[in-house]
């Protein structure tokens, strides 16, 4: 079966014996704005990594339905998981963060409010609707997973599972030197505009961080979560 073009979020309620109902919202795209019809073939995304295609078999006045043809898991999904965990940053610059991360396949996203942040909270439900859409965009079939804006004691102390690494200007290494003890799931983090404070570093020292850096120009912060996450993508492969 030829991979569909369009693809569509389905809570998993609303997949019962192969067939399927989209909301009235996706339905309204589907049908007002890209003007599908019976027949035509749609992939359904549920945002916990199962991944539908679909055929549209009856289009009613504010949603349509259809069969499932093909299941697939992990769908548009990476081998390995990656969380970052970004200092917050300029709305503007931190949804530019969250979009690109969810097409390179980031898991988890953590931000972190750190001496030089220059924000202390987001709009949560805004920043998921940029996720959602970024993931039927490139076709992921798992949504990130957004968490609260937090300090870097907390996210240490209840992130236990995860191997840190943080991008720093100063390091002494780059990742291929750590290419072969990459532990998964890895969490990235990075610093805000400003970069990481000194107490900061001491933090993540102490909890055993590995430091790595992306050369000797200094860049952006969501440039670098974004090449962090690209080199982490073509190393765990």
């Amino acid at each position: 079966m030829r991979i569909p073009e369009n693809a569509f979020s389905i809570s998993p309620n609303n997949i019962q014996n192969k067939i399927f109902s989209l909301c009235e919202k996706e339905s309204h795209h589907a049908l007002k704005v890209l003007r599908l019809k019976k027949g035509d073939t749609v992939i359904l995304l549920d945002g916990k990594s199962q991944g539908y295609f679909g055929v549209i078999d009856q289009i009613k006045p504010k949603f349509l339905t259809g069969t499932i043809k093909k299941t697939i898991k992990n769908f548009g999904e990476n081998q390995n998981a990656v969380h970052i965990s970004p200092g917050l940053l300029k709305k503007n610059r931190f949804e530019i963060l969250l979009e690109k991360a969810t097409e390179l396949g980031v898991k988890e996203i953590h931000p972190i409010i750190m001496e030089r942040s220059v924000k202390t909270k987001i709009n949560i439900d805004r920043c998921n609707k940029i996720l959602v859409s970024a993931a039927k965009q490139c076709r992921r079939s798992f949504f990130p997973i957004l968490h609260q804006p937090k300090d870097l004691q907390t996210l240490f102390n209840i992130n236990e599972g995860c191997k840190y690494y943080a991008c720093h200007l100063n390091a002494n290494f780059t990742l291929f030197n750590y290419k072969s003890a990459l532990k998964y799931p890895s969490n990235l983090i990075i610093g805000p505009e400003g970069g990481f404070s000194e107490t900061e570093l001491d933090i993540m020292k102490n909890r055993g961080v590995l430091f790595f850096h992306l050369g000797n120009r200094r860049l952006r912060a969501e440039t670098a979560a974004l090449s962090s996450i690209t080199l982490f993508n073509e190393l765990g492969m």
